[in-house]
């Protein structure tokens, strides 16, 4: 049984069963902060355990996909040398808010197992919580399995729980006999667990005391690929089909690169390292993770560093996951369109992070085998050269341990920790002071999960306003109210005219009047609004409002209001970033994906996928076709649908936002644009015009971000430019604008002279120089001379002249004395070169950062010249020091 005819018995089986079967969720968690991602099938259902009445169905059946690799959740190092470790796996689960009991959720899984499956009876047994006498009556008098086969375990294998406070219950498990002759019938390694049935009865209490539940509720995962292992007479999930197309698509690029395929034990596990990696990064890709250097971001390019890794050990010498992506759409393309549907986009992606890697992977395996031909006593890296390996190479410090442990090394783990946490204290310092606080702050956090699990809710009414319009008032009352610490309340009121923040778009800010208090009429003033999740409800910062408890209490009259000038520059620049998306998407193609978006009163940001930087041709193309649906005046218009049908038109969604299936609300412009949005929105296009893009770049590996603003905005952005454009004109005496550009380029030309023979006579002065003191030393085993040269002051350089003296000096020296390296120090410069020819494993930046850690400073570079800078002056007495 293929594991895609698992997928479809499993669903099939349990809607037949009443179920309501639910798309997966997304990897990267909605509104759930704790978890890097989703890893495990319930997590998309923590809330309805504990607020069971707001659940989607009271049954409910799911794929689910999951990733372990990252945080306290990561199987990362394990992948590839265990049977049944994977980074990207897929979780089979059963759900029950209330809907049915032991009984009925352990009857239904037996007949799974035993009629749809058709797992023989003697291959199985199941363990219970050794006091949980119900289950174990269920599985022995009602099931009628052998007492021999029913297993009583403690608490630590079958009680569950979703942390120290919480729902949890015991859990009934079913596993099955690998009949693996190096154990026996009893020992526990003999026996695969693959169905853990969890009964949700009790909630703990932070002091552990456990309280029955009113709604008792079920949570049952089974994991997929160790079911097709099973049902495939497999012992190694990597030996499943779906792994198999993938790992036969590695050994046929091997064939290709010339390389042997083999079947020795590292071989074999480098070939399933690869297979589990591709799954893992196309799919996170795929719902808008990028390669980065922090977080999800982070993970990504570890995984897919590991993956080329892998495959430059397998002889592959050119892409390792594009040239293997075909592979993944042929096993899992059709159960998961979003493979071939972001194809290119992903694959490009891929291509991206494996070329940037391959630049810097010879440097830091040149690197890394000067450190092994050095030797050390006990074969350990330390973690300052693990460190540079990270922040200079890219090296993930797994990927370090891994070539360590090949060659019979390992890493000084802590003191790369210790490094690490230094470096992060340092930057965190340089900003934090900058950093201004978020209005949602974890009080509002805990207060919103409160109404949420007592279900308040209000109802909507922001999308019947006119943007046009000058002014909007609502009749509304108190639903809810509190106090906060900093002073400010914050209020649920229904009905609720204010946007809250979400979709990219800020949230609205206005005025609720009381009326009716002791004190007569007051006017708080709005300056957030944020959604409850998981509920319709919008949740107000009112400012100033602590205290009024019984002014604001529920059921109290108020009058709602909105800034609509706040309201309305939102609304231009969210049709204006529908339409930029259309055009980007012409121009580019289809293939384009939002990877991120800012609606502001003033202004849109938008981040989307893309390999190169726009051309200025593509950016005025784009400004063009904009403007020219904003002069068309094009009505904007909404409606409410289901997803499927939204889907039928054609509607683009978010990749990786959650959407309801029964009903989405769809933004229409003619032919132009049409997407799932709940956003506000302009009645015509005429209002976004002018359109104005004002900056394009790069913000990550395959990510694009073009600024732009558009409407009033947009001309008092251009009305400030002609500013300034008359100022420079008037400064560099230019007699009208059309010259400005000529009289520049006259100015710009004067000074790439000027700085031409600037830089002549630095070298000029370079070579003649005579260095004020000098001192020969060794930095590691390679011997160098430190020159330190008279004062900027002495010299009358000007800013940043030191650093390119003290530049050109070592390179003069290092063609005239190849040797030895050189150092030169003018003032607080310091500049260091060596000769390749002579050094070929010696890296310049590296020595300059170890020779940095004696005279403190920054600085860095490549393997023949690096450049920094220190914190003061030294003296020659310091330099003999050294």
């Amino acid at each position: 049984m293929t594991a895609r005819e698992i997928r479809k018995r499993y669903t099939e089986y349990f809607v037949r069963n009443g179920h309501k079967h639910l798309p997966s969720a997304t990897i990267v968690p909605k509104n759930d902060p704790t978890l890097l991602f989703t890893n495990a099938g319930m997590v998309p259902f923590k809330q309805y355990f504990l607020n069971p009445s707001s659940a989607p169905h009271p049954m409910v059946a799911t794929v689910q996909k999951c990733v372990r690799a990252g945080g306290k959740h990561n199987d990362l190092d394990q992948v590839g040398f265990t049977p049944r470790h994977h980074t990207f796996f897929e979780m089979l689960g059963n759900f029950s808010f209330g809907a049915y009991s032991k009984r009925d959720v352990i009857r239904m899984a037996w007949a799974f197992v035993r009629r749809e499956l058709q797992m023989p009876e003697d291959m199985l047994r199941v363990t219970v919580l050794e006091s949980d006498t119900e289950t174990y009556e269920i599985w022995r008098d009602e099931i009628k399995l052998d007492p021999q086969r029913i297993v009583r375990c403690g608490p630590r294998d079958n009680f569950w729980s979703m942390g120290n406070e919480g729902p949890c219950g015991p859990c009934t498990e079913i596993f099955w006999d690998t009949r693996d002759p190096r154990y026996s019938i009893d020992d526990e390694e003999r026996w695969l667990e693959f169905w853990n049935v969890v009964f949700m009865q009790y909630h703990r209490s932070p002091n552990g005391q456990m309280t029955p539940l009113a709604t008792p509720c079920i949570d049952t995962g089974m994991g997929l690929e160790r079911v097709a292992s099973i049902m495939q007479g497999k012992t190694n999930n990597f030996d499943t089909d779906e792994f198999q197309k993938i790992i036969g698509g590695i050994e046929q690029l091997q064939i290709k690169h010339g390389s042997q395929v083999g079947s020795s034990k590292s071989e074999t596990a480098y070939r399933r390292v690869v297979a589990d990696h591709l799954r893992a990064s196309a799919f996170l890709i795929s719902e808008g993770v990028r390669p980065d250097t922090t977080g999800r971001g982070y993970v990504l390019r570890r995984i897919i560093r590991r993956a080329f890794r892998a495959g430059r050990q397998l002889g592959i010498r050119g892409p390792v996951l594009p040239a293997l992506y075909p592979s993944l759409v042929t096993a899992m393309g059709t159960d998961y369109p979003e493979l071939s549907e972001q194809q290119e986009h992903i694959s490009g992606t891929l291509q991206l992070e494996e070329e940037a890697f391959s630049k810097t992977l010879d440097r830091g395996l040149i690197l890394l085998e000067s450190i092994f031909a050095r030797g050390s006593d006990n074969k350990v890296i330390s973690g300052a050269d693990a460190y540079v390996l990270y922040d200079t190479h890219g090296f993930p410090i797994d990927l370090t341990e891994v070539i360590a442990r090949d060659h019979g090394w390992s890493v000084d783990i802590a003191e790369f920790e210790k490094i690490q946490m230094q470096n992060r204290q340092r930057n965190k310092a340089s900003w934090k002071n900058g950093k201004k606080a978020h209005p949602i702050n974890d009080e509002i956090n805990r207060k919103l999960a409160e109404w949420q699990d007592a279900g308040v809710s209000s109802q909507f009414c922001g999308y019947d306003v006119d943007p046009e319009q000058n002014t909007m008032s609502v009749s509304s009352h108190i639903v809810a109210f509190s106090s906060l610490a900093n002073g400010d309340g914050l209020a649920v009121i229904d009905p609720c005219p204010f946007y809250a923040q979400g979709g990219g778009q800020e949230s609205d800010m206005g005025y609720v009047t009381v009326h009716g208090s002791n004190q007569g009429q007051s006017t708080l003033a709005v300056t957030h609004a944020v959604a409850i999740p998981g509920s319709r409800a919008t949740a107000l910062v009112v400012a100033n409002a602590g205290g009024s408890e019984q002014q604001l209490a529920a059921g109290s009259a108020v009058t709602a209001g909105i800034d609509m000038g706040r309201r309305r520059g939102c609304a231009v620049h969210h049709t204006a970033t529908h339409l930029l998306h259309a055009a980007l998407r012409q121009v580019l193609g289809a293939t384009v994906q939002q990877a991120g978006s800012l609606v502001r009163t003033n202004g849109l940001r938008f981040d989307f996928t893309s390999p190169a930087a726009l051309t200025a041709d593509q950016l005025c193309q784009i400004e063009r076709m904009v403007n020219s649906t904003a002069l068309a005046n094009e009505r904007v218009v909404t409606s409410e649908m289901t997803l499927d049908a939204a889907r039928s038109r054609g509607a683009l969604a978010l990749f990786g936002e959650k959407y309801s299936r029964d009903n989405v609300r769809v933004v229409g412009i003619t032919d132009v644009s049409l997407e799932l949005c709940g956003g506000t929105h302009v009645r015509t296009t005429r209002s976004i015009y002018p359109f104005q893009i004002i900056s394009e770049g790069s913000i990550g590996a395959g990510t694009r971000r073009i600024e732009a603003c558009a409407g009033i905005a947009a001309s008092q952005w251009q009305r400030q430019q002609l500013e300034h454009a008359r100022a420079a004109a008037s400064k560099l005496n230019a007699p009208s604008l059309d010259m400005l550009s000529e009289k520049a380029q006259r100015l710009s030309d004067q000074t790439q002279t000027l700085r031409s023979e600037n830089e002549q006579w630095l070298r000029v002065a370079a070579t003649n120089m005579q260095a004020a003191a000098e001192h020969a030393t060794e930095l590691g085993s390679i011997p160098a001379r430190i020159h330190i040269l008279p004062t900027p002051e002495d010299l009358a350089l000007a800013a940043s002249g030191d650093m390119r003296l003290a530049a050109e000096y070592v390179c003069h020296w290092r063609g005239a004395q190849p040797h030895t390296a050189h150092v030169a120090i003018c003032g607080t410069a310091i500049a260091l070169g060596l000769c390749n020819e002579r050094f070929p494993k010696a890296q310049a930046g590296a020595m300059l950062r170890e020779l940095l850690k004696r005279l403190p400073g920054k600085g860095g570079g490549q393997s023949t010249l690096a450049q920094g800078r220190l914190r003061s002056a030294v003296s020659v007495d310091q330099i003999q020091q050294l």
